[in-house]
């Protein structure tokens, strides 16, 4: 508990780890292929578990010998302790997070899956924006600071040549306050991941001037080559049970990416298979939201560039925010 404590103290708090020596060798992990009695999965409620929520309608078929069981949290702050504690086997977090809590926690987890890309879109009602350089002089409202939205953003203005503070960036409305917030005029401009961007264009559909997607940031990265795109979600798994149990993660992780598949070929039964499996969201939302959310699966070893282009985005900004140095090569589960 103790050592619990310790570590979320530290990633939430945001204390930089200093570093010493050379690099490591990379760490191979020890094939012993035990098949577990158990597997514990959890999902964040909200878009992050949208891809999974086929496998709460559909466990994993990974033999007699092994119980699955899936779960919900409703916050990376909730699920961190149980993956600390082994109560967790695997889950989804930010790139950043798992960065950060691998290189603070001696890679105690290994990263499995990009399972989520860039899906974070400017909406605004205002159609003269078409690029990062319209905004000089406007306030723009992020969904959440020091996380992906605020680090993407902030680089691909500099990318534009804006200088500092020419865009105000506030962060003082909470993320699923944003599309209303929009429609109602409150704010004018507005960073949001799906499916928020989809809430907030469907809601100001109506009047003179509806609510546009007027910049999707994973074109502005590409453009600004920063790379094809950026993960913002991966799935991890806790490096001691990929050790033990190689063959049980990889048949997971088949299924995971079948379940991603399959959502983003039948967006109207994933709708509804989200909104029971009480992932916080509504069908109808999530249903008219899948076409513009990216979600994917592309392994970790293979998302590997991607994810370190972020990662060198956050060290840049906020070297704490991922533990002070990108994670090496055993981070990447194989």
């Amino acid at each position: 508990m103790k050592r619990c404590t310790a570590v979320l103290f530290t990633l939430i708090a945001g204390t930089v780890l200093v570093f010493a020596g050379g690099k490591k060798e990379a760490e191979v992990l020890t094939v012993n292929d035990e098949v577990p009695a158990t597997l514990n999965v959890a999902a964040l409620i909200g878009p992050s578990g949208v891809g999974m929520a086929y496998l709460f309608s559909n466990h994993p078929d990974l033999g007699t010998a092994t119980a699955v069981s899936l779960e919900a949290e409703a916050s990376v702050d909730i699920l961190l302790p149980k993956l600390i504690n082994g109560d967790i086997d695997i889950g989804i977090l930010p790139p950043n997070v798992a960065a950060k809590l691998y290189n603070l926690d001696g890679k105690s987890i290994v990263a499995g899956a990009v399972v989520g890309n860039g899906m974070l879109s400017l909406v605004t009602r205002d159609s003269s924006i078409r690029t990062m350089a319209d905004l000089a002089g406007k306030k723009v409202s992020v969904a959440g600071q020091g996380s992906t939205p605020e680090y993407v953003f902030r680089a691909l203005l500099e990318k534009a040549g804006l200088k500092k503070d020419s865009v105000t960036l506030d962060y003082s409305i909470p993320t699923p306050e944003l599309a209303a917030a929009l429609v109602s005029g409150r704010i004018s401009y507005a960073v949001l991941p799906e499916p928020f961007a989809t809430l907030a264009v469907m809601n100001g559909a109506d009047g003179s001037v509806p609510i546009i997607r007027a910049i999707r940031l994973r074109d502005a990265w590409k453009e600004s080559d920063l790379g094809s795109d950026f993960p913002m979600t991966v799935c991890v798994i806790r490096k001691a049970y990929a050790e033990r149990h190689p063959s049980t993660v990889r048949k997971f992780l088949a299924a995971y990416k079948a379940s991603i598949e399959w959502t983003v070929a039948h967006p109207a039964e994933s709708g509804a298979m989200v909104e029971a499996a009480n992932l916080g969201l509504k069908a109808p939302v999530v249903t008219k939201a899948i076409p513009s959310s990216n979600y994917v699966y592309i392994p970790a070893d293979e998302g590997r560039d991607s994810i370190e282009s972020l990662l060198s985005v956050f060290l840049g900004f906020s070297p704490e925010s991922i533990g002070g140095r990108l994670p090496d090569d055993g981070f990447y589960f194989r």
